[in-house]
């Protein structure tokens, strides 16, 4: 009995180690990326993950990646910007303002994690100008581009809770 139950237990351990090295192709591009950025956002970060960088007839700059350097070129780029604009932001506070700041794909928004007493409605309207300008850096170097974002000032603990939310548009 005790040498069926150790093979059973044996057999569900090779099968939860198995299932875990699998690999994840949920979120992996697959195929070859263009992108066209317009020199405006084009801040040229891109050109450490394309395999190839050209400029079109308008100026903008065509990219080619491999689909999986074209998620590791999001995944660098929106760290790179997020990090950009949270130091952006804290030049015009205390060490201790905010929690973070990180670009959200699925929301198309750039997200402001703050306390209720720290949010005020002015500065943040004119942080978010500035901070959608790093933003329009991301979204506007992706595959599909994204023409219009949020950035959005929330309860750095309860992201439902939202203080307040600036819309903007790409310029061309």
């Amino acid at each position: 009995m005790k040498r069926l139950f150790a093979i059973i237990l044996a057999a569900a351990m090779l099968a939860a180690v198995l299932c875990a090295c699998g690999e994840n192709k949920e979120n992996k591009t697959s195929g070859n990326v263009t992108t066209t950025v317009t020199a405006k956002y084009d801040d040229g970060y891109a050109k450490q993950y394309a395999s190839s960088a050209t400029a079109d007839q308008s100026g903008n700059t065509v990219y080619q990646f491999s689909g999986e350097k074209y998620d590791s070129y999001r995944a660098s780029h929106n760290n790179t910007l997020s990090k950009n604009i949270q130091k952006e932001i804290a030049k015009n506070h205390d060490k201790k303002y905010g929690e973070y700041v990180y670009i959200n794909e699925e929301k198309k928004a750039v997200i402001v994690g703050v306390h209720e007493k720290e949010y005020d409605e002015k500065v943040a309207k004119e942080e978010a100008a500035a901070a959608s300008e790093y933003g329009f850096r991301y979204f506007q170097s992706l595959q599909t581009p994204v023409d219009t974002i949020s950035v959005i000032y929330c309860n750095a603990n309860n992201q439902d809770e939202i203080y307040g939310s600036f819309a903007f548009t790409a310029s061309k």
